[in-house]
């Protein structure tokens, strides 16, 4: 008897999701959690523009773009078991200035069992170039609905912190080796530590803990042993 032709599993098996992955953010000087960052291989930006996938159809809204990465971290986040938060999701410029990414970002969240307050989302400093006034208020909007903001500054810091911006701001993520070689960022970092703003650090040692804290840096993400 001729055996049956194997089916084609990859025509079986749905597509997958792109995959999210998770560094700890810990404290430096405790080393206790202070959260997760969530990562995935594509950003907003990265997307293809061009061809027969160019159309309004087929390429969402910032809005929704954020909106579906959330309910993505979330997902990984439970199937992973991972209960540390807030989590911190990288989040497009073009997000910020989209006047529905906090509506359409707090249906997404309702859709899953993590709460708005769980997530972190971080816009580069760049996004905050411009009306400062401007910039106060669409963070604003996403603060109501109860999400946390912050500003990613590993590539630049020009965001001026005034009063009324730090009391929105809940973190701000830098470089440790940028601090070294920087005294306005040094000097950005312990503004945002006095209006008691969270600021951790990329490519930390635990070893310099102590030295980082005194600067204004309490976290770390994923920060390395001594070798």
């Amino acid at each position: 008897m001729r055996p049956f032709p194997r089916p084609n599993m990859n025509l079986l098996q749905p597509a997958r999701a792109p995959a999210v992955r998770f560094k700890p953010v810990m404290h430096l000087l405790g080393g206790e959690s202070l959260g997760l960052v969530a990562y995935e291989p594509m950003e907003f930006e990265e997307r293809v523009s061009f061809g027969n996938m160019a159309n309004d159809n087929e390429i969402p809204s910032p809005a929704k773009w954020m909106a579906g990465r959330l309910e993505r971290v979330a997902s990984a986040a439970c199937a992973q078991e991972l209960p540390h938060r807030p989590i911190l999701v990288a989040a497009p410029m073009a997000a910020l200035s989209d006047p529905d990414t906090a509506v359409a970002c707090d249906a997404a969240v309702r859709r899953t069992i993590l709460c708005q307050q769980e997530f972190c989302m971080m816009f580069t400093d760049a996004a905050f170039a411009g009306d400062p006034a401007d910039s106060t208020a669409r963070i604003a909007r996403l603060r109501k609905t109860g999400f946390r903001v912050g500003i990613d500054m590993r590539q630049s810091w020009q965001t001026p912190l005034s009063e009324s911006f730090r009391i929105l701001i809940d973190t701000i993520r830098v470089d440790a080796d940028a601090l070294e070689a920087s005294q306005e960022l040094c000097d950005v970092v312990l503004a945002a530590k006095s209006a008691g703003i969270l600021v951790v650090a990329d490519h930390a040692n635990w070893r310099d803990g102590t030295f980082l804290n005194l600067l204004g840096v309490a976290g770390a993400v994923a920060p390395r042993t001594d070798g």
